[in-house]
């Protein structure tokens, strides 16, 4: 696996965002400092909640992103953009994220329980507050490959295929472990909530 792979097929439409954010790479390949330091502001949040998410440990996530953001520094001049940049930052996240999470030993199970901060659990697919907690409730009791792809999904709002880049699998493993994931939490919803005959939509 490599930490810049892409499928030439996953290119969805540039927006204005997106144009701005691969114009402050280009920026950033020619060592712009004010540019980096304005992606690294702009994706800081949105890199510590993946990153949580996948690894599990708040004491990782801060050395990732600066690993990743390194990445981004030196591939910056090389980097074609075929994709979202948000999706070429997130596969590397993905990959470093990885990385760090086997050198500390990191091992979840289905059903392992994790404390995450109040703040990182937004994403469910129903607004409300208590909706939102119930679902990061729920995602603690999937396996970390099925949690990885609600999160893209949910709170990135990414396609299929783009996930299929991030997570460098194929589009069709994408949609099997949303499809089980989804499953998994019809089973969990009920008890979460408290009414038995309650699911997750």
């Amino acid at each position: 696996m490599t930490e810049v792979d892409y499928d030439a097929e996953a290119q969805p439409q540039r927006d204005g965002k997106d144009a701005l954010e691969w114009a402050l790479i280009a920026r950033i390949g020619q060592g712009d400092h004010a540019a980096f330091s304005e992606l690294y502001k702009a994706y800081f949040q949105y890199l510590f909640r993946f990153i949580f998410k996948t690894t599990r440990r708040l004491d990782l996530v801060e050395d990732v992103i600066n690993e990743v953001m390194m990445a981004v520094w030196q591939q910056a001049a090389q980097v074609v953009p075929r994709s979202r940049a948000s999706t070429w930052i997130l596969g590397i996240a993905h990959y470093k994220a990885l990385q760090s999470a086997a050198k500390a030993g990191v091992v979840r199970s289905v059903n392992e329980e994790i404390d995450a901060p109040e703040n990182e659990v937004q994403g469910a697919p129903d607004s409300s507050l208590e909706a939102n907690q119930l679902f990061a409730r729920a995602l603690k009791h999937l396996p970390p490959e099925q949690c990885a792809v609600l999160e893209l999904v949910y709170h990135h709002e990414l396609h299929y295929s783009e996930i299929a880049v991030i997570l460098a699998v194929p589009e069709n493993t994408v949609k099997t472990r949303v499809f089980h994931a989804r499953r998994k939490l019809r089973e969990l919803w009920p008890s979460l909530i408290g009414h038995p005959q309650a699911e997750l939509n």
